[in-house]
């Protein structure tokens, strides 16, 4: 048996890494609307030891069967063309890393980023050719016009696991019940 101090050093080693992950996660998403299958596995590991370490299996249920139903529905959504399998993938991976109770912040936080994200695409590709000129402009004409939500997935799980109380070291004063929720 892990002591304590143990397990929060491990938790926040997990976190911090899942940071990593995200950043590179989002950069990929932008530079060629791709996020890589071996990356997004590293973050479910990541997610999958995270739920271990937490010791409450109840929670854990509730985080793999939220990916699970998440991942489902993104599955459905990417056969009609509405989402990229990329961005399921991801969306169901970080859910493994959020706690369960915070998984509603995640989810407000990703439509806030979301939407910021997809005003920026938006005046990006309307407004920004008026100020390039003629031959720049006709080149972004062809750029695709998608949005890359995986930044905003990665944004909104960089977010979420930051406020988390462990990673600001809240648990020095609740002690080691705080390791259970």
């Amino acid at each position: 048996m892990l002591s304590p101090d143990t397990l929060v050093t491990l938790q926040k080693a997990i976190s911090y890494l899942a940071v990593a992950l995200l950043v590179v996660a989002a950069y990929s998403d932008i530079r060629t609307f791709r996020i890589p299958n071996l990356l997004v596995l590293a973050i479910a590991v990541l997610g999958i030891i995270h739920l271990v370490l937490s010791a409450d299996p109840i929670s854990a249920i509730y985080a793999v069967g939220a990916s699970v139903l998440f991942f489902v529905i993104g599955l459905f959504l990417f056969s009609r063309g509405i989402v990229g399998g990329g961005d399921v993938k991801l969306l169901a991976a970080t859910v493994l890393l959020i706690r369960y109770p915070d998984l509603f912040k995640f989810f407000v936080r990703m439509s806030v980023f979301g939407a910021l994200l997809s005003i920026a695409v938006i005046a990006t590709r309307n407004y920004l050719p008026l100020f390039v000129g003629p031959r720049l402009a006709a080149q972004m004409a062809t750029i695709r016009r998608a949005v890359p939500y995986g930044v905003a997935i990665s944004a909104a799980g960089i977010v979420t696991l930051l406020f988390q109380p462990l990673l600001f070291g809240y648990s020095t004063f609740l002690g080691s019940s705080f390791l259970r929720w």
